[in-house]
């Protein structure tokens, strides 16, 4: 029967036809278990900055304080100073813990799907916590040859610096290593036939 009014009313459009499962390689799945322990590292790494005893980080600001030719004690006290200033960077530090956790989740989950904005974004991701990583451990190593000054840390903390690059560098290699690169094409490409086939029906109805 015709609308009596005129209009056409479209059919529903029918979703694309299911296709097979694509299999995930497991280089992306080693992949997502790695950002998974990056997360865990990450919440570790928090725990350590406010389990650890800050007396001889308050004693270390206390002493470069007082060694600059522009102090004054009568001024400022380096010790009141340092007594505000640790908890700052162990709020602060948490903080940024807990923007890290949720990127190294964020990314666990769109990687694992095959999205690959996320393999990309991932990337440079990883890329400046490298950076980030390189330029502290050649500071401490810096400072260590030197004899200078560093703010101390842990046995803990020091191992955590150290296992964190290599992590990143073996996600990144999993990440575009060719099974990889692979399967976020078959994903991608699914992806755009689901839609094409979707669209196709909508107007054809």
């Amino acid at each position: 029967m015709s609308d009596p009014y005129g209009y056409h009313q479209p059919h529903p459009s029918p979703t694309a036809p299911a296709a097979a499962p694509i299999e995930r390689p497991k280089t992306v799945t080693y992949a997502v278990y790695g950002m998974w322990i990056g997360g865990l590292l990450t919440v570790l790494s928090s725990v350590f900055l406010f389990t650890t005893d800050t007396t001889e980080m308050r004693a270390l600001m206390v002493s470069e304080m007082e060694k600059q030719p522009t102090y004054d004690p009568a001024v400022l006290d380096a010790q009141e100073v340092a007594d505000v200033l640790v908890p700052i960077i162990q709020v602060g530090g948490a903080l940024f813990g807990l923007i890290t956790l949720g990127l190294w989740i964020w990314m666990a989950v769109m990687n694992g799907k095959g999205r690959n904005w996320a393999r990309v974004t991932g990337t440079v991701f990883g890329g400046l916590s490298l950076a980030g990583s390189m330029s502290s451990l050649t500071n401490i190593a810096g400072n260590a040859a030197l004899g200078g000054a560093s703010m101390p840390t842990s046995a803990a903390s020091t191992a955590l610096a150290i296992v964190d690059p290599l992590l990143v560098i073996a996600i990144l290699v999993l990440l575009w290593v060719r099974p990889s690169s692979a399967y976020f094409s078959a994903v991608g490409a699914e992806r755009q036939r689901q839609r094409q086939a979707q669209h196709t029906s909508y107007y054809a109805g």
